[in-house]
């Protein structure tokens, strides 16, 4: 049956649509280690395992992002379990770093170009039936560390609430707000697939 909708209908559509492409929760930026050159000089990075707080799936994250970085950047991602060995036998803390001299160090001792790490809180989420719905998150914060230069050459963050891309706002606006809800986007946009390759892609977007 052909649906026809009324001005007042299209013009609805149209203003939640110009809004809602605005409303997007990732955001990256970058600093080049080499200003002249407008380049990364990224070719090997080690992913260290991210903190996210009340979550058990930190490891599963974590190899999200290196799976990300190594289909979507041209770099190559050593194996979390060389990294985990060099971690225990220079007696480094696994997750929670916070400092980029902390980073570089770790980075020299693996022979790498950069340190990837981060931190984040899971979001807390139920269905019509009060069963909590995993693996999402609601912040998280990505930073890639250039050894050489001890720089933060990369930060990127997801910010809480629903992350509004082109593919969720035609859903949205398609369904009427009626078949796929704002709480329906919201756990799509939170699930720790989507945030991480969305978190590569908004680093990659923003490299010259």
């Amino acid at each position: 049956m052909l649906v026809i909708m009324k001005p007042i209908q299209m013009i609805a559509i149209c203003a939640s649509m110009l809004l809602l492409s605005k409303c997007t929760s990732m955001e990256a930026a970058i600093q080049y280690p080499d200003k002249s050159k407008r380049e990364l000089g990224i070719s090997k990075v080690a992913v260290l395992t991210f903190e996210i707080d009340d979550a058990k799936w930190d490891g599963e994250f974590t190899d999200a992002i290196a799976l990300q970085l190594s289909k979507k950047l041209p770099m190559a991602v050593i194996e979390r379990e060389q990294l985990s060995k060099v971690v225990n036998e220079q007696s480094f803390s696994k997750t929670g770093i916070i400092d980029t001299q902390t980073a570089v160090r770790i980075g020299k001792v693996l022979g790498v170009d950069a340190l990837v790490f981060g931190r984040g809180s899971a979001l807390k989420k139920y269905d019509a039936k009060g069963t909590s719905v995993p693996n999402l998150l609601d912040t998280v914060s990505l930073k890639i560390v250039h050894i050489e230069s001890g720089q933060v050459v990369a930060n990127a963050r997801k910010k809480p609430g629903a992350d509004w891309s082109t593919w969720k706002i035609t859903k949205y606006v398609l369904g009427l707000g009626l078949i796929w809800s704002r709480e329906d986007i919201l756990t799509e946009s939170s699930e720790y697939d989507y945030v991480a390759s969305s978190l590569i892609d908004s680093i990659k977007s923003e490299i010259k």
